[in-house]
């Protein structure tokens, strides 16, 4: 784990600097300057999901392809017109459910499992606060969200999407002892703060790139009016959408 190593680094460096600067009058500004950077960069680690810095995640795939990911729902407005649109078009995509969604609109989730998309886990409760739960409360809230979808489906998500990409090592410990496998991005869309489906399709095309896991989110309007134009020019322009597992080369569920 980076962070391990990092922090064992750091410590050296923090001692070893104590020394060494302890007699010129500049410790103190020394060791300051050093925590600010560590401190940096376990903020940076913990923000981006990308960086592997607590835990290793899947944030690209295999195949000169691309996968499409949807997180936050379902939701009774605007995923059934995304799902619509996937089926038009023979697309398969995954969706990182929240699990308290799940539960209140369990048609959906079959739905989603019945097109033959993927259902993920993307935490039961979403809380804003979840970054500082207890590792016992944190394992209880992700077994919660993977149990919801097997009472729906018959299937164990394997994978896991931490909500707002945060990290900590609470959640590598909790993945391993739940057997899940984080999955980022490469491609963030950006769809929460698009204006309008012109916006959202012009930063994804310009962007795109094969081997691409492209992040989006089937709570809103803006993505669900894009989502045919983006499969669209992708199939103008020769690349392809894939499933997930396909993509990245990992099973989506529990085997039994």
């Amino acid at each position: 784990m980076k962070h391990n190593f990092t922090t064992y680094t750091f410590i050296t460096v923090f001692a070893l600097s104590g020394i060494i600067f302890w007699e010129t009058g500049f410790a103190w500004l020394v060791l300051t300057l050093i925590a600010v950077v560590y401190f940096g960069l376990v903020s940076y680690g913990a923000f981006n999901i990308g960086s592997n810095y607590f835990l290793k995640s899947v944030n690209k795939g295999e195949r000169r392809a691309i996968a499409l990911t949807f997180d936050d729902g379902p939701d009774p407005v605007t995923t059934p017109d995304i799902l619509a649109t996937l089926k038009r078009h023979d697309v398969r995509a995954a969706f990182f459910v929240i699990g308290k969604k799940a539960a209140a609109y369990p048609h959906l989730v079959r739905q989603i499992d019945e097109d033959g998309h993927i259902i993920a886990n993307h935490s039961y409760s979403h809380s804003y606060w979840i970054g500082f739960f207890s590792k016992d409360r944190l394992q209880s809230d992700l077994a919660k969200c993977r149990d919801v979808v097997y009472q729906t489906i018959g299937k164990k998500p394997v994978y896991f999407r931490p909500p707002f990409g945060v990290t900590n090592p609470r959640y590598a410990a909790v993945m391993e002892e739940l057997g899940l496998q984080s999955v980022g991005w490469s491609l963030r869309s950006l769809d929460t703060r698009a204006s309008n489906k012109y916006q959202l399709i012009s930063r994804i095309l310009s962007r795109l790139k094969k081997k691409d896991i492209v992040l989006l989110h089937d709570t809103l309007k803006v993505t669900a009016e894009s989502l045919e134009d983006i499969i669209l020019h992708c199939q103008q322009k020769g690349i392809r959408i894939e499933s997930l597992p396909r993509l990245i080369r990992k099973e989506a569920y529990e085997q039994d």
